[in-house]
């Protein structure tokens, strides 16, 4: 490997908490740069009730533990999520964040995006190819630095759910998120056009809302016709990253899919967005190989793998 290849931390150390800090810390040197005085955490809060299908606390425990090891620690974090909840505020709630906000001696504030009142919008395309806007959070476009905080997870459309998506579509204005499908109504869906038109959607937003930093926690992940349920993989490792599409390439490789088969990571690295080629990416920690456990797709994947789009790169270099 050269010095220019793209470096991802992988941990399987047993526990979720020291997962996510070893992740970081086999990358420190790639990682602490990133840091700034302001740091916003994306969780990821498919429900609020259901814990395997949102993020653990103890993730959030390593990833702040990391942060605050670091030569210039944030002086302030923001743990900041759009979740699917009944009441503002209720993932944090059931799921202990509050818990956070005493345990560690730094300011950590818990924004909930759909109390967001100042959104900048951004140009996505429609299954029939007209277009349409999306509003993105300025919280979360004006934070000097982002970090995913994924769930390993097999959804009804992308293949995998990682860092970058989970960054996009739990950001987005909540009525605008089925737009990313290509579709104003979740009826009108129909595969592969969906596939076609979210991966396009994906890598377009992404210029946008790309995070600085990208952690995968799989510790225990989730399988089969997702991304809910409880359908669940004890693969045990967290995954880290200073290039979001490197952190979701080798994911979804220790998940058993090959990523540059994966529109949105083969749009991203023919593109120059970041690295989906797993021969351009150094792992630090254990090999691929020792910690794979393959996912049961979804029961659509085979629709989903045809992603491509002949428009595909007029469609990504329209502004």
């Amino acid at each position: 490997m050269t010095a220019n290849t793209t470096k991802v931390g992988l941990a399987k150390t047993g526990r979720r908490r020291s997962n996510v800090y070893e992740a970081l810390d086999n990358i420190r040197n790639d990682i602490n740069p990133k840091v700034q005085e302001q740091v916003l955490l994306k969780p990821n809060f498919l429900s609020s009730t259901n814990q395997l299908a949102s993020s653990h606390v103890d993730t959030m425990r390593g990833a702040l533990d990391f942060l605050l090891s670091t030569p210039q620690p944030p002086k302030e974090v923001i743990i900041a999520e759009g979740g699917n909840e009944a009441f503002s505020g209720e993932a944090f709630k059931i799921f202990g964040y509050d818990a956070l906000q005493v345990e560690y001696d730094i300011p950590i504030r818990l924004v909930d995006l759909h109390k967001e009142t100042e959104w900048i919008e951004t140009k996505v395309f429609l299954a029939g190819r007209e277009t349409d806007t999306v509003q993105m959070p300025k919280t979360v476009l004006d934070c000097p630095c982002t970090i995913s905080v994924a769930i390993a997870k097999t959804p009804d459309a992308g293949v995998v759910t990682l860092a970058m998506k989970n960054m996009i579509m739990g950001t987005i204005h909540k009525a605008d998120r089925i737009k990313m499908h290509g579709y104003h109504r979740h009826a009108d869906r129909e595969l592969p056009l969906e596939a076609q038109t979210i991966n396009i959607n994906l890598l377009r937003s992404s210029r946008f809302l790309k995070p600085d930093i990208a952690i995968v926690d799989g510790t225990v992940g989730l399988q089969g016709n997702g991304p809910g349920g409880t359908n669940s993989v004890p693969l045990g490792i967290a995954v880290a990253s200073g290039d979001v599409f490197a952190a979701d390439a080798v994911t979804s490789k220790t998940m058993g899919f090959e990523p540059m088969e994966i529109g949105l990571f083969n749009y991203a690295n023919e593109l120059g967005y970041g690295t989906a080629d797993l021969n351009k990416i150094e792992i630090i920690g254990p090999t691929i190989e020792s910690v794979a456990i393959p996912f049961k797709p979804h029961e659509t994947t085979e629709l989903q793998f045809q992603w491509q789009d002949t428009d595909s790169e007029a469609l990504l270099a329209a502004d």
